[in-house]
């Protein structure tokens, strides 16, 4: 079964997404840029977090890839709206990027290989198209370090089984602990791991996300037809997850891993 987004591209996920900025989710990496660089962002969804780097390397240039055209448009139309003018945006595949060998001198990639199904092929790509010298910073999650207050059965359910479509899909939900080992493995030297925590407010956002998510996999996974779940078993969780968001006690923080390296 070949990899999927588990996210999809739906409005409330693009929005959700698109909440996203190089302060909140990339900060790890912002000690490496420098003005007048080549940076490539992979994955990078709406652009959020791209048009950050790009001010950040002005008057360098900023590539942005993603697979899905229609984050691309939606980054393309972001970058002219905010005047960002050293950004452009591609479709392409992280496993075959339409891009030159050591063209860029840095690569950025944020919530993507938790979705990928052959990382150390995609770093190999990206091997490829970085400079000799260049720094890569990736930053997936874990799934192993969740906090979430205060808990119920539904609730636990309704997270174990979107980690469950995640997996289906052909991801990893505990990538974040590996990104260490799998640039050591592809070839990248120098490398410096950290993790943090993401403390989601309103709760509302989260909760939302997810029970969208789990909603849709009747349709978009065929959940129901294929015997995974019961049409009253999404409901079930889904309706947990909401009002989970609405509980005054309610808190959800959710760990990330950071890897950043050097390609010798």
């Amino acid at each position: 079964m070949p990899e999927r987004y588990t996210p999809g591209y739906s409005s409330n996920a693009t929005n959700f997404m698109a909440k996203r900025n190089l302060d909140t989710h990339g900060a790890f990496f912002k000690p490496y840029l420098r003005p007048g660089m080549k940076l490539l962002d992979c994955g990078c969804g709406p652009g959020s977090i791209a048009l950050g780097l790009a001010k950040a390397i002005a008057p360098g240039t900023l590539t942005g890839i993603d697979r899905e055209v229609s984050q691309i448009r939606i980054a393309t139309e972001s970058a002219f709206t905010q005047a960002v003018s050293n950004a452009n945006f591609l479709e392409g595949n992280i496993y075959a990027l339409p891009l030159r060998d050591n063209s860029f001198d840095a690569i950025f990639s944020h919530a993507l290989f938790e979705h990928l199904q052959e990382p150390v092929q995609a770093l190999l790509e990206l091997w490829r198209v970085l400079k000799p010298g260049g720094i890569i910073g990736l930053r997936s999650p874990d799934w192993g370090g969740f906090l979430i207050a205060p808990t119920t059965p539904e609730l636990d359910k309704s997270l174990s089984y979107y980690k469950w479509l995640q997996q289906q899909n052909n991801g990893n939900p505990y990538v974040g602990r590996e990104l260490r080992a799998l640039l050591r493995e592809t070839g990248f030297t120098n490398i410096k791991a950290s993790a943090s925590y993401q403390c989601y407010e309103p709760l509302s956002a989260i909760a939302e996300y997810l029970a969208l998510r789990i909603e849709a996999s009747e349709n978009i996974d065929q959940a129901v037809e294929k015997g995974w779940t019961y049409e009253q078993s999404l409901t079930a969780m889904s309706r947990a997850l909401r009002e989970w968001s609405q509980h005054p006690d309610g808190f959800f923080a959710q760990a990330w891993c950071e890897v950043v390296g050097c390609k010798s």
